[in-house]
Order: structure tokens, then C-alpha cells, then sequence
């Protein structure tokens, strides 16, 4: 799932684990899922609801959550150099602020701390439409698109390291890519577009490290 992805994808560069971690964007039981990896560490999650695809367990397992419309409202209630990891995934897409969301982020890691972005590519925008989402005009909510450059000067001005960038393909989705076509059937009814994510390589992602 693009929900592991965001949290194992860590553990290649972040050996010593996560304490604490802030993820923007919590549905589709992001929680849950985090503490299945990471059972001993913090969940903090900011959302503008708790509404979207979120379980009661899901709600249980966060340590504390703010409920926050990132387009009318700072970052100041979350605390500055607080976490190891902080997470934001197809998030930004949903802005029309995201550069600054950004920029606040940067001050929530800690030094050696990690920060994960991932958001739709603007070549997604030349993608075949499909439901739950494979062209980003797919869905309604998206308003606009990034550029990878720009989101990795800001994060180099706020003192990160770039550690890897690029096209996000998770191989082992792609290897499975025939049994998630028979898993969406079956428990949907229809074949969902984010599947084909990793094989056409629908969205970008930026791993870097804060050094200061």
C-alpha cells in the first residue's frame, strides 16, 4: 500500500528508528498502519477532519492529534524540533499553499530527523482517467501541481540533505501488481486506478535529512 511505503521507506535511512513521528494527512487509517511498523513509537497527526476513512482504532492509537486547515491556519500549535520523522503524502496536491506548508514543516524535525513529501506528478495530468484516481484531474480536490526542484530548495534552505528523489515506483506493487487487480474486484467491485500508481509512476517523493 502507498500507506506502507511512506513509513518503511524510512527504515533504509533511518536505522535507529522512529520516536516520535507527525504525519499531515491521517485517513485511510494512516495510524493504524503506522503502528503496525513502528509499534513502540508517537503518532501526532494533523488533518482538517477525522472523518476521512478512519477507524476507531486508528483515532485510539494517535498520542495526539490537531485538527488543522492547513490553507487557514500555521503550524505553530505543533511543536518545533520535536519529531524524527514527519510525513506528508498526497497532501500538498490539496493546497494551494503547499510551498509554505512546507517550509513550516521543516522547523517541526529535529536535526538528523527525516521528512517524506510525495504528491501527484504533473505527467499524471496526461494519464488515462480512472476511478479512484489514476489522471490527477481524477479527482476534484486536487488544485495544483509542484515542481520537485522547488519543493528541494526549500527544504535545502531550511538546512536538509537531499537523500533520495525522483519517481516513486514501490517494486514490490508493481511485482504484485495482478493480485491487487483481483483484490480491488473483489472488494470494491472495480478495478481502482491507484494501483497502476507505481508502474506508470503517478506521483514524486522527497526523502531528506535535516542536518542544523
Amino acid at each position: 500500500m502507498v500507506e506502507q511505503y511512506k513509513y518503511k521507506f524510512a527504515r533504509n535511512y533511518f536505522p535507529k528508528g522512529v520516536g516520535k513521528a507527525l504525519e499531515i494527512g491521517i485517513g485511510n487509517d494512516s495510524p493504524l498502519i503506522f503502528k503496525k511498523i513502528y509499534p513502540d513509537a508517537e503518532y501526532y497527526g494533523i488533518d482538517k477532519t477525522l472523518e476521512y476513512n478512519l477507524s476507531d482504532k486508528s483515532k485510539s492509537l494517535m498520542d495526539k492529534f490537531y485538527l488543522i486547515d492547513l490553507e487557514k491556519k500555521s503550524l505553530d500549535v505543533a511543536p518545533d524540533n520535536n519529531f524524527d520523522y514527519v510525513i506528508i503524502a498526497h497532501v500538498i496536491e490539496h493546497l494551494t499553499n503547499g510551498e509554505k506548508v512546507i517550509n513550516e514543516l521543516c522547523n517541526k524535525v529535529k536535526n538528523n530527523g527525516g521528512l517524506y513529501i510525495e504528491y501527484p506528478r504533473k505527467a499524471s495530468a496526461r494519464f488515462p482517467s480512472m476511478k479512484g484516481t489514476l489522471n490527477f484531474y481524477d479527482d476534484p480536490t486536487h488544485k495544483r501541481f509542484y515542481e520537485i526542484d522547488d519543493l528541494k530548495n526549500i527544504l535545502i534552505k531550511n538546512g536538509f540533505k537531499i537523500i533520495k528523489s525522483g519517481v516513486k515506483r514501490d517494486f514490490m506493487r508493481i511485482v504484485g501488481l495482478p493480485l491487487m487487480i483481483i483484490k480491488s474486484y473483489a472488494k470494491l467491485g472495480y478495478l481502482r486506478g491507484s494501483v497502476f500508481w507505481d508502474l506508470l509512476g503517478f506521483a514524486d517523493y522527497i526523502l531528506a535529512e535535516k542536518e542544523r
